[in-house]
Formats: structure tokens, sequence, C-alpha cells
């Protein structure tokens, strides 16, 4: 347990827009969209945090932009408010607006930065492994790993307001360490703990459902729990079906059942597809971030050990054909994606070329 406190991460804020998940919940168990690699008697590995999201990836592109941009505004203000001398008979006023304008330029510059690398520099997230055997959960926060003991641990719903949907609201499942030593009544405003789930798509009754799941597998018996569908834990296919740019629009559930059906031809949504050309660049930036991005890698000794006894819990796993189906629909995900982007970036350089020149 030494190990277990030793080079933590920076802890999560609770202050602000914050829950706790009130127990019990109504919610029956449910994993959610996430993608869930291995569930015995030894480990559940949780993967909550795919890769391509199209928020994240729209988001990554107003900084590109605004990285772009900014640089040549302070530098368009400083050329023609310090070194123009049609700007001293005129006050004290104007100086003062060019200095506030030369500091948002300069703090915009930075903030930007400071999220380019949050979301394409820095190690992406790890599976979350709940170890029922040692009684931990094991995963990572801000690019480093992070162990917790699960009788410490308590179910945070965080939330924010996305605005270019509506003002929808979005929530998020973070699992922190509280503190004991805070009187009765008095709110935590800090925790060391880990992000289980991210995405628009999450709502507080998938997130409770998805606790109650969690929960019910670290503390009570196989049964209380709902059959689960097992995902390879790597590989092109899993990229494409798992983190790929159709995640956050298709519940992922009962995915290979649906393939066996149509036979590894994937479900193509015109609305999606038309997003991928019209948003090609946020598109390319959660291609990249999806098979490129490194994964934070977690200390062997955090690691669950084989299963030593046969598993109680309800899985189904991967038949046969179940492989050569996944790839197959992973290639032609590819491929309609390729078409997609293809137009899409053609698109977007007829448009900078018809603005610019």
């Amino acid at each position: 347990m030494s190990q277990i406190n030793s080079k933590r991460p920076p802890p999560l804020k609770l202050t602000g827009l914050c829950d706790e998940v009130k127990l019990p919940v109504k919610e029956a168990p449910d994993s959610g969209g996430g993608v869930i690699t291995r569930m015995d008697s030894e480990a559940l590995i949780f993967d909550g945090q795919p890769q391509g999201s199209f928020t994240i990836g729209l988001g990554l592109l107003s900084q590109l932009i605004g990285l772009i941009f900014l640089p040549y505004m302070l530098f368009s203000i400083i050329k023609d408010f310090f070194f123009s001398e049609a700007v001293f008979p005129v006050g004290g006023g104007l100086w003062f607006f060019t200095l506030i304008g030369i500091v948002l330029s300069v703090g915009g510059v930075f903030f930007s930065i400071y999220l380019i690398y949050l979301g394409m520099i820095l190690p992406a997230p790890s599976p979350v492994i709940f170890n029922r055997r040692l009684g931990l959960v094991v995963g990572s926060h801000k690019g480093r790993p992070i162990a917790l003991e699960w009788k410490k641990v308590r179910p945070i719903l965080l939330h924010s307001i996305m605005l270019a949907a509506g003002a929808q609201r979005q929530y998020y499942l973070a699992l922190i360490e509280r503190d004991d030593s805070l009187p009765n009544g008095r709110k935590q405003k800090t925790g060391y703990g880990l992000m289980v789930s991210t995405g628009h798509t999450w709502g507080w009754a998938n997130c409770h459902a998805m606790w109650e799941f969690i929960r019910r597998y670290m503390e009570d018996r196989p049964e209380s729990l709902p059959a689960v569908e097992l995902s390879p834990p790597a590989g092109f296919e899993a990229k494409m079906l798992d983190e790929g740019p159709y995640w956050e629009f298709h519940e992922r559930q009962g995915l290979i059942a649906d393939l066996r059906n149509r036979n590894g031809l994937p479900k193509f949504n015109h609305w999606v597809s038309f997003m991928m050309v019209i948003f090609a660049p946020a598109f390319l930036i959660n291609v990249f971030r999806m098979l490129f991005r490194r994964r934070v890698k977690l200390p062997k000794e955090w690691l669950p050990a084989a299963p030593s006894a046969p598993n109680p819990y309800h899985i189904r796993q991967a038949e046969t054909g179940d492989l050569a189906i996944r790839i197959k629909a992973a290639r032609y995900i590819a491929l309609w994606m390729t078409i997609c982007l293809g137009l899409g970036m053609l698109f977007w350089i007829w448009l900078v070329r018809l603005i610019v020149f």
C-alpha cells in the first residue's frame, strides 16, 4: 500500500458543478457505453474514455485556429499602437485598452497551448482496473498512474454545460478518495481520484447505472450483474469500432451481435457522415488522437494476476468468426472515413483559397 500514495497526480477539484452519487441508486446496473475487456473473479477492466470524441476534436480545432491567429493579432496590435506616431495624440485611454488586448492575446496563446497539450500530447487515460481480490481501483489522471483503495472510494458526478448543443448538460462519473479528516457536513473541495467516463452522451442516469454496475462487481455476488460481451483489448479493429468517430453516436453494447446479423457491414449514419465532411479538420484530429496518442502505462505491480478459478460472471466470449467480422467492419469504417474526410479536406482547401486569394 505504500506505493499507492507515492508520486500521485494532482487531485480533482470538487468545487462548482459536482454532486456525490447518493446511495442506493434506483437505476439497474449497466456498463453503459464502456468497453469491458475482462471481467472475472480477479479483476474488471473498464474503458469508458474513448479517444475519438467529436466534441473534443472540434474544441482542439478551435484552439489550433486560435493559436494560428492570436500571434498575428498580437503582432498587429504591437505594430499599430507601439510603433505608430498616430497613437500618441489620442491619450491614455487607448493605451489602457491596448495593454488589455495584449494581455488577453498572450493569455489566449498560452491557454490554447495548454489545452492542445492536454488533448493531444499528454498520454491518454488508461482503462480503469477494478481489482476485486486486492480491493483496489487502478487507473490514471493527468497522464500519471493512480491507485485507490476501494473502501475509501466514493462516486462523484461532475457536470458541465455545452452551449453549442443548446445548453445541454453533460455528466461524467469520477471516483475520488474521501477525506475522513473532514468534520461531518463539510464539503470536500479536492480529492485524489480518476475519471471513469467522459463524453457528451452520458446522462446522470447512465452514470448512476454505471456506478451500480461497478459497485455490485466489487461488493455483491456475480448473479446480481447482467451479462456482458467482452471486447478485444487492442488492435486496429478495436480502435475503429470502440474508439472511432461513430462511438458517441451509436450504442456499443450489442455491437457484435448487430455486425453478425449484417455480415460485418456497419450502419453508416448519414448525418454523422455529413458532419465528417463539413467538420473534416476536427475529425482528422480525432483520427490522430485515436491512432497515435499513447496511453498511460500502469506499473506492473498494479496489474491483476491471471484468474485461478472458473469465471462466475455472465460474460459472452467472442465467437470463432467474431474477429473476422470485426476486421471486416473496421475496414469498411476506415474506407468510408477516408472518403468522407478526403471530400471534407478538399472542401476546406477550396474554401480557404476562396477566402484568402
